[in-house]
């Protein structure tokens, strides 16, 4: 039956490869921007899992410039082993964490092909944690990182993605592209951040599509009564917009490190 359906969508696909939208009439650039991802979706996320419905299950964590992404990442591993600093972008190759044994899900084309493999810890990388800035470096990312990480558990794997809202406008479509390729979208954002206009734009692209969302609300002042106050509005206006998050986690300010670490607990 998989293999049926997937010949079903693969020829859909290629009917939408075929469709010519010439005429520069109203509307027909959204068309052509629908149709694209349409076919990103089929191609990233739809066609590969159906074919593999036993791969690890694909988180992509992304949100608003400055979210503290890539710090909550570093936190669930227990070390840093994707950039987080001030300069923006910061996210340039996207990160994905995987469990050592599920490598072999990831180092070939099933999902993401225009993403070229490179391994954690090859030499002369300069987007590796720690490597200098180039804040002249704005063209998207055409490569994928992978990191063999035992603290994430088999049968699922992280992606630290580009800002939805990055100043570089390849990263904003990459950052679309690689959500488009989730099984579960974990959104972050901040207490003072989470009403910003492009983030919900997203979020109810990610409705339309019945992706799974879940919730993280970061920095939250650490005073009596502030997280609940702040998690009402978050609530409401998930509500109003028609976004479904199956969680909402909130994270107190914290400080961090001499590594840029969030404290154990």
């Amino acid at each position: 039956m998989t293999t049926r359906t997937t010949q079903v969508l693969d020829a859909f696909a290629e009917h939408l490869r075929d469709l010519e939208l010439p005429l520069p009439v109203e509307g027909a650039d959204q068309a052509r921007a629908e149709t694209g991802a349409v076919l990103s979706q089929l191609s990233d996320h739809v066609i590969p899992r159906l074919e593999s419905l036993d791969a690890p299950l694909l988180v992509v964590i992304g949100g608003s410039t400055g979210a503290g992404k890539s710090t909550l990442v570093n936190a669930l591993v227990g070390h840093p082993v994707t950039r987080s600093g001030a300069i923006r972008p910061t996210t340039r190759r996207p990160v994905l964490l995987h469990h050592p044994a599920d490598e072999a899900w990831f180092t070939g084309t099933r999902i993401l092909p225009g993403l070229a493999r490179v391994h954690a810890g090859q030499s002369n990388d300069p987007e590796a944690p720690g490597a200098a800035d180039t804040t002249g470096d704005i063209d998207p990312a055409t490569s994928l990182e992978l990191h063999a990480q035992d603290r994430v558990p088999q049968g699922l794997a992280l992606l630290d993605a580009p800002d939805i809202d990055s100043v570089a406008a390849g990263n904003r479509e990459l950052a679309r592209q690689l959500l488009r390729a989730a099984d579960l979208w974990l959104f972050v954002t901040t207490a003072n951040r989470y009403a910003d206009a492009v983030p919900w734009e997203v979020l109810r692209t990610a409705a339309e599509r019945d992706v799974t969302v879940d919730v993280v609300m970061n920095r939250i002042p650490d005073r009596e009564g502030v997280a609940e106050e702040l998690a009402e509005d978050l609530r409401a206006m998930l509500e109003r917009h028609g976004i479904e998050a199956e969680k909402l986690f909130l994270v107190p300010e914290s400080e961090l490190d001499a590594d840029g670490m969030l404290p154990p607990r």
